[in-house]
């Protein structure tokens, strides 16, 4: 059996992406398939411009049979952790082959670059780099400029995660196709990236000629830092020092430029100009104000073991359609891991984590919404589609 593992977080899903699951599809001919998908955070540290279950919903009806959520303990990360969380999840599910886009779109070329992460010359450099400031993704393209990319990135902690869990699982991979995942503003008429989407959205542009039509959500305009900042800002400048530094990814003192620039930026984009340098990057910073919203400690990490590549504890479903609710029937007798759809009290603490990723990203809505959203964390079903 054919079972095709998709890494997704479509935010929001577009034209691209059911490019991607088509292409896939073609690649593998797979007999299910499965995504695991990012919560209400992302890998880049951003809030989902709609919700974890409207996003489910519209993947289901774009092409996925299971949709099954990536914890906000894994998705809230840098490249490596994210990986080990996401394919961990996939292997628990018994997925056969896991189709990813690149820049390159040259499995072999990323096999490879997968291999020379582990060269001592290579590492050595690496290390001279990353003491003249620069993040480790910088310091990495400028020892190899072969690594350029944060699909090639993503691409090559994939397959690491595949080989350190012993997965038995295919890597394949799909270039990307006309835009590019960082794009700022649309270069095509049909197909741009999430990130100009989410531009669009912000700015009240009219973005459908980009998604299929089932992407529709009157709130998505909410979600984004800016709107997030007053609640960031609060906590940043209410917590004692010494609090902010347990929290996870928070090192060398950066709490402190974090408060100083908090005191003086009226926006997010004036702060996060303010604290970003070479080394800490836009996108770490931002999985950095995640976890202040969201309290993520280091002791937290340690404890579940993440920082140490364990793979994720269980699987929660979101959605299904009728091949992904048999496929589950199939194999839940042989399934290693708790399956979670709805939860009470007693559950692993990853998954009570999310009951708190939600609650900070409901923050921005009246509070009917908000107090529904913290509902269905814990009460919702998952989605059903034909």
């Amino acid at each position: 059996m054919k079972v095709l593992g998709l890494i997704v977080e479509y935010n929001p899903l577009h034209n691209g992406h059911i490019h991607h699951i088509n292409e896939s599809k073609k690649l593998v001919n797979p007999d299910i398939t499965i995504a695991v998908m990012s919560g209400h955070f992302t890998q880049r540290g951003e809030p989902t411009c709609t919700t974890k279950w409207n996003r489910a919903a519209v993947a289901l009806e774009n092409g996925i049979d299971l949709v099954v959520e990536l914890p906000y303990a894994y998705s809230n990360q840098a490249a490596d952790l994210f990986a080990i969380g996401a394919v961990s999840i996939l292997k628990h599910l018994f997925v056969t082959h896991l189709v990813f886009g690149s820049e390159l779109g040259d499995i072999d070329a990323l096999m490879r670059l997968a291999d020379e992460m582990e060269n001592p010359e290579l590492l050595e450099q690496v290390r001279e780099r990353l003491h003249t400031g620069l993040s480790l993704p910088a310091a990495y393209v400028q020892a190899n400029p072969e690594f350029k990319g944060a699909n090639n990135t993503l691409a090559i902690q994939y397959i690491r995660a595949i080989r350190e869990l012993d997965a038995n699982m295919i890597p394949l991979t799909i270039a990307r196709h006309v835009a590019q995942y960082n794009d700022q503003l649309p270069i095509d008429d049909h197909i741009t990236s999430a990130t100009a989407i989410r531009k669009m959205i912000d700015g009240g542009t009219d973005y459908t000629a980009y998604v299929p039509t089932t992407v529709d959500d009157p709130y998505m305009h909410l979600q984004n830092w800016e709107h997030h900042y007053k609640f960031l800002r609060h906590k940043l400048l209410t917590t004692q020092p010494r609090l902010l530094r347990e929290l996870h990814d928070m090192v060398e003192g950066i709490e402190n430029r974090l408060i100083a620039s908090a005191k003086v930026c009226s926006t997010f984009e004036e702060f996060l100009n303010s604290v970003s340098t070479k080394r800490y990057t836009r996108t770490r910073i931002q999985r950095i104000c995640a976890n202040v919203l969201t309290g993520m400690t280091k002791l937290f990490v340690a404890n579940e073991s993440i920082h140490r590549g364990e793979p994720a504890p269980y699987v929660r479903i979101l959605g299904f359609n009728k091949q992904g609710a048999q496929y589950l029937k199939k194999i839940k007798k042989e399934i290693e891991v708790p399956i979670y759809s709805n939860f009470g009290k007693d559950v692993h603490a990853i998954l009570k984590l999310e009951e708190i990723a939600t609650a900070a990203y409901a923050s921005v809505y009246e509070p009917t919404y908000a107090t529904e959203l913290m509902k269905k964390e814990y009460a919702e079903k998952p989605v059903m589609k034909e």
